[in-house]
């Protein structure tokens, strides 16, 4: 197994459900923790098939990937704004209905005298009539304006920018994910590291007590190891409490719902050399960057949304010109007129008050603050790439040193020879104690070391959108 992995063990379980390495048979508090341990296994429920919310027992780092862009939250969300976008582009290119002016009037018979001067007594009949006008909404005036083109266009932008919002949440979102799903593996690694440094104190401690028994060593040597036994304990409760804590946030990231995360994470994460990134130029990097990032993309995307918006603007200024239509019939009794009437008009407001002023001086400045901003995202862009190019030369250069079979490898032999010359009373307990605490410095150094290189490689590739690993 390499040092960067996480497998199931089958020694037990801890009460969270992650694994712990219990050694069988670990006297004093060792034992009592393998006992608990066996118990917490035991009346742990059988595993249930991952649902809605739920994560799988085994989780590998491509499935957490997987998992995320079909469930993750706000990669949800953002695609929701995206069919929102493209419901705002089929509304915008859609044409005005027309209006439909149906009227009817009626002029009663004792009126009908009055108003047509007839003589007393004269035959007269109750009058009435009927209309139908017709609307066109200013319809075709939007279409040979251009103002429905521009609103399409406007639309259209705002959609390719809502797509690419999409996209630079899985690109910021996945490199996250990443580097929860590293530092929840490096969580498990500690606490390995500081089971093995209990089980070693423990059993050195079972030890002392023999040995202190057969007057062989003093209570200074015995009390050395009890405390050392004891810090190593507390170390070993800080190291569970960080994995819980770990898992806590990967699972939010993946969207799990629902109780208590129990998961083992399967995936190797151990040191190795990426070609396709060392031969990489930095400048070739920002590059890429500049021409791949979503959010560049969405601030050009802005921009030319914002230069559309203006010449909506100006384009304002031409009336909305409506073309009317109507007919119209007088009936006296059940007999109507011969001669209907007909109607044509045009209808519109006169541009001679106002003259959109404060909508084209907002539409200008909206332009040139989308045009900042696209020159920030290109800054951020340089800013984000140096960073993460020098967080991964730095972290690279740091973890080759720390490599197992090489630094680390001497530390853990130090401290074997440390404790065999011990246990023969070769050499001092203090000789043992100080091997033993620097190979445990030494390992949590390079699981940080290992955490920071794949850290940066993960943020490497989120600030290039480009994938190394």
């Amino acid at each position: 197994m390499g040092k960067g992995s996480v497998i199931a063990c089958p020694r037990g379980r801890d009460e969270g459900g992650i694994v712990v390495a219990a050694e069988p048979g670990v006297p004093l508090l060792g034992s009592s923790l393998a006992l608990l341990s066996a118990a917490s296994l035991a009346a742990a429920p059988a595993p249930e098939p991952p649902g809605d919310g739920a994560l799988p027992a085994r989780l590998s780092l491509a499935q957490a990937e997987e998992l995320f862009l079909a469930r993750g939250l706000d990669v949800l969300i953002a695609e929701a704004n995206a069919r929102g976008a493209e419901g705002d582009l089929t509304a915008a290119g859609a044409h005005p209905n027309p209006s439909f002016q149906p009227t009817l009037y009626y002029v009663p018979s004792l009126n009908h005298d009055v108003l047509y001067n007839l003589a007393p007594n004269s035959a007269t009949t109750s009058t009435w009539g009927f209309g139908l006008g017709l609307d066109d909404n200013a319809a075709i005036e939007d279409q040979l304006s251009g103002k429905r083109s521009l609103r399409i266009e406007a639309a259209a932008k705002a959609l390719a920018a809502a797509r690419f919002s999409v996209a630079d949440v899985k690109r910021v979102e996945l490199a996250q994910l990443r580097e929860a799903y590293v530092a929840a593996v490096m969580a498990g690694l500690d606490v390995d590291a500081a089971q093995e440094t209990f089980t070693t104190f423990d059993r050195q401690l079972a030890l002392n007590r023999v040995r202190f028994a057969q007057g062989a060593i003093g209570r200074l040597d015995l009390s050395q190891v009890v405390t050392g036994q004891l810090e190593a304990l507390q170390s070993l409760a800080a190291a569970r409490a960080g994995r819980e804590q770990a898992i806590a946030t990967l699972a939010f990231l993946l969207g799990a719902r629902g109780g208590r995360v129990q998961v083992t994470l399967t995936s190797d994460i151990d040191y190795r050399p990426l070609p396709s990134l060392d031969s990489t130029r930095f400048d070739a990097l920002v590059d890429d960057a500049l021409a791949l990032r979503p959010d560049v993309q969405i601030a050009r995307k802005n921009l030319e949304q914002t230069e559309v918006a203006l010449r909506q603007a100006k384009r304002a200024l031409l009336p909305d010109i409506a073309l009317n239509a109507g007919y119209s019939e007088i009936c006296s009794g059940a007999t109507c007129s011969s001669a209907p009437g007909f109607s044509a008009g045009l209808s519109g407001n006169l541009p001679v008050l106002y003259q959109q002023q404060g909508e084209i001086g907002r539409a200008r400045a909206n332009v040139e603050a989308a045009r900042r901003s696209l020159g920030k995202a290109e800054a951020q862009v340089l800013s984000d790439v140096t960073t993460g190019y020098a967080a991964y030369s730095a972290a690279k250069e740091q973890v080759e040193r720390m490599i197992p079979g090489e630094l680390l490898a001497e530390y853990k032999l130090s401290r074997d020879l440390a404790q065999i010359q011990y246990q023969k009373g070769a050499s001092s307990l203090v000789d043992f104690l100080f091997a033993e605490r620097a190979y445990v410095a030494a390992e949590l150094e390079y699981h940080q070391d290992l955490a920071n290189y794949w850290s940066a490689v993960y943020q490497l590739e989120q600030a290039t959108n480009r994938t190394f690993h």
